[in-house]
This record gives structure tokens, C-alpha cells and sequence, in this order.
């Protein structure tokens, strides 16, 4: 994604003219940078989804501690 947002710059048309060959051109690249761009938002998305759903705090204290409760009979041990 890096290279692809990199290729869209003009400047860097004189510092590496092979970004351009190897995306085939900067509409390729904005295209591939588009699709790149919506991906990672969509992957951050629904992992902070699936936090939310399954226990923000339960999910915070085991990401810092190591201890992850696991309900048992609708109570927390």
C-alpha cells in the first residue's frame, strides 16, 4: 500500500521511475491503493466489531494480564 500511495506522487517520478513500470501506470496504482486502502479499514473494522461484541473489558484485562474469563452458567470465573 505503501508503494502504491508512493507511485501516485508526481515527485517521485524522478527518484524512481520503476514504481511506475511495475504498477503499469498511476490510475493501476490509485486502483490498487483504493482496493488496499478499503481492506485494511474493513479488516480494523471487524476486529473492533468482534471486540465489541464478545467483552471490551474481558477483552482489555486479558490483552494486559493474560487472564481471560470464560463464562460458565452465565457467571464469570
Amino acid at each position: 500500500m505503501v508503494l502504491s500511495g508512493l507511485t501516485m506522487s508526481p515527485r517521485m517520478d524522478a527518484a524512481f521511475p520503476q514504481l511506475l513500470d511495475l504498477f503499469g501506470g498511476r490510475q493501476s496504482a490509485r486502483t490498487i491503493h483504493f482496493i488496499l486502502a478499503w481492506s485494511l479499514f474493513a479488516f480494523v473494522l471487524i476486529h473492533v466489531f468482534m471486540v465489541l461484541v464478545s467483552g471490551v473489558w474481558n477483552n482489555l484485562r486479558s490483552m494486559l494480564t493474560g487472564r481471560y474469563a470464560v463464562e460458565e452458567g452465565g457467571r464469570c470465573r
